[in-house]
């Protein structure tokens, strides 16, 4: 797990998204590292091995036990993508553990108490609430899945990196994205797109709606889809911080990570105010 900042700061757990990996964060992280301790793991399929979890809760508490002795018993959880689904997902079993709201410490899967004092989701999708929709993206990602098992490798990234939902980027920004996640291994990440799948993840907006802590959501103007999700999640979760990043598309802290930086600090400058004021 990679760090940033002294560690007797507050901590900021970070995770990146699919095909993504921990160093991703660092302009975030540099920029966070006088106010707070910065942590980054890798997600399971992601670090040269594959995932041993089959289904979506399991990869949130495989994730889990990978990292949960080495954060501190307080932190701020920050996720992109996939990286924010499992990060809500860890939210929904430490609430269904202790029936209660994550607010107050709770006893985490496999490891001691820990309490999660803030939670930031960036592009990141609460779940599919109708069947059908269930039925047709598990279909998408096993389609997927098997491309990516099937190559040629990593010639699929161009493909994958031509979805709807990455149209902002020019040539030159798909050409550096595919460079760097070529170095996965693509049947790992085939696993984890069928473990992970979002037509295997549980609903989360009970799970938000119970959680009194700052909650915000992150994402790119120019990203139509995640735009209107954090539109709607606003309208049904009232303690919820809404940032639309003029200008930018799906991976928010890649474009603009000083955008990023400043609304991680908005949120938390009333739980950690000594923080946010040294940092200016």
């Amino acid at each position: 797990m990679l760090s940033w900042g002294d560690p007797s700061k507050p901590a900021i757990l970070l995770l990146h998204g699919f095909l993504g990996d921990p160093q991703e964060w660092e302009e975030v992280a540099v920029r966070l590292a006088d106010s707070y301790h910065c942590l980054a793991p890798s997600l399971p399929g992601h670090a040269g091995a594959p995932p041993q979890a089959a289904d979506f809760p399991g990869l949130a508490a495989e994730l889990w036990d990978q990292i949960n002795t080495d954060l501190p018993d307080c932190f701020a959880l920050v996720g992109y993508s996939l990286g924010g689904r499992l990060a809500m997902e860890i939210a929904r079993q430490q609430v269904l553990l202790a029936e209660q709201p994550l607010c107050t410490d709770t006893p985490l899967p496999n490891g001691p108490r820990k309490r999660i004092d803030s939670l930031i989701l960036e592009g990141a999708h609460p779940g599919l609430d109708d069947s059908l929709l269930r039925s047709q993206r598990r279909a998408h990602d096993e389609s997927w899945a098997q491309r990516f098992e099937q190559g040629p490798w990593p010639e699929v990234l161009d493909q994958w990196y031509r979805q709807p939902v990455f149209k902002s980027l020019n040539e030159q920004q798909r050409a550096h994205l595919i460079s760097r996640r070529a170095r996965h291994n693509p049947c790992h990440l085939a696993a984890v797109l069928r473990g992970g799948s979002l037509a295997r993840q549980p609903q989360m907006h009970d799970v938000l709606r119970k959680l009194e802590i700052p909650i915000a959501y992150i994402a790119g103007g120019k990203d139509e889809k995640f735009s209107a999700i954090g539109t709607e999640l606003k309208a049904v979760i009232s303690n919820l911080r809404l940032a639309k990043l003029p200008g930018v598309g799906h991976n928010c802290h890649a474009e603009e990570p000083e955008q990023v930086v400043q609304e991680i600090h908005s949120l938390l400058s009333n739980i950690h105010p000594s923080s946010v004021s040294s940092s200016i």
